[in-house]
């Protein structure tokens, strides 16, 4: 018993020498469309996200700001008076 079809059950057009393959360079405008669509499906916003250095600057800035006002806690204290991990384990 074989569980695999055959070659010619999946190789596509006979005629013209079977599958053609995925094309050189996909079309931009179908793809751009198609995201659009898929993200309006899946209830996300449909504008491009944001540039990814950008927020990493940005978060990036925030810390230094944090860690600056004093808001933040730098990890700079001994191991033993920082209190982790809690004693319960």
């Amino acid at each position: 018993m074989t569980h695999h079809k055959s070659n010619e059950a999946v190789g596509g057009e006979t005629e013209t020498g079977r599958g053609r393959g995925m094309p050189r360079r996909p079309d931009q405008e179908a793809l751009e469309r198609r995201t659009v669509l898929d993200r309006e499906e899946a209830g996300l916003p449909t504008r491009a996200p944001e540039d990814p250095d950008a927020v990493y600057r940005a978060v990036r800035e925030q810390v230094a700001h944090e860690v600056d006002t004093g808001s933040m806690p730098t990890g700079t204290a001994p191991r033993r008076d920082r209190g982790f991990p809690p004693t319960r384990y």
